[in-house]
């Protein structure tokens, strides 16, 4: 059946429903991956201060603490007559030493971990993580411990050695060279656990801390004090959220004080 000249139907135009929300753009995307990525950073480095810094006060840390705080008491009461029977001939070659062990190992950190990334390799990434983070848990401890002690540093004139002296711009107490270097010796050695690594880590982590000395640069209490964090530190991190520590009765003596600092630690 034709229908009606008159009742010609007119064709309406599909009106789509409203849209739902927009996917997010590739810039979207990255943004709240970078800000997730760096909240979690914050956390875990907040974490990380809050834990050392409660360590010590743990009643099964008090032998440790007492050993540490007597080696350091008469490193500071020989302080002045140690460093001045170095040669200032020594302080530029010792200097330039120092500087390029803390460079070399943070190198030797960052090409683990680039290479981890290329290769896919998941120790050698998480090495270098764990070495980026425990740089920067010893870089914010040592900076504090500097502000607030305020040691004058060694050769500058009256009242060098003195604490509480109002340099906390650039305090001597701890040495940050020997802090980050043990840290970061401490990292790659426990992923690496053969003694090559550990003779070049260690050796390089003390000739560091010791040519900061001879450098004329710092006291022999201060890369002392600041080789005892940045092992605790970089201990702590390269250990923490591991499904199992190593065992206590370690076959070296290394590995033996490695366990009794995180026992002592408390680590979870």
């Amino acid at each position: 059946q034709q229908p009606a000249v008159g009742d010609s139907t007119v064709p309406t135009a599909k009106v789509d429903s409203p849209l739902s929300d927009a996917p997010s753009t590739p810039q979207d995307c990255q943004s709240k991956s970078f800000a997730s990525s760096l909240g979690t950073a914050v956390k875990t480095i907040g974490e990380d201060e809050l834990h050392i810094i409660k360590a010590p006060f743990s009643v099964s840390a008090l032998k440790w603490d007492a050993l540490a705080v007597g080696a350091t008491g008469i490193l500071i009461a020989n302080d002045e007559s140690v460093l001045h029977q170095v040669s200032p001939s020594w302080h530029n070659a010792s200097i330039n030493i120092s500087n390029a062990g803390i460079y070399g190992l943070g190198a030797a950190a960052g090409g683990i971990l680039v290479t981890g990334l290329i290769t896919h390799n998941d120790r050698a990434t998480d090495t270098g993580i764990r070495s980026a983070e425990a740089s920067v848990d010893s870089v914010i401890l040592y900076a504090a411990l500097k502000a607030v002690l305020a040691r004058q540093r060694p050769y500058t004139g009256q009242g060098e050695g003195r604490f509480l002296s109002g340099n906390w711009t650039a305090g001597s107490f701890p040495s940050g060279h020997a802090t980050l270097a043990w840290t970061l010796a401490s990292v790659m050695t426990y992923e690496y656990p053969n003694w090559p690594m550990r003779l070049l880590m260690y050796g390089v982590a003390t000739a560091v801390s010791t040519t900061r000395v001879t450098g004329g640069v710092h006291f022999p209490a201060d890369v002392f004090s600041g080789s005892v964090i940045g092992f605790g530190v970089g201990t702590y991190v390269a250990h923490k959220d591991r499904q199992k520590l190593p065992s206590s009765h370690s076959q070296n003596k290394i590995g033996s004080v490695e366990n009794a600092i995180l026992e002592h630690m408390a680590i979870q």
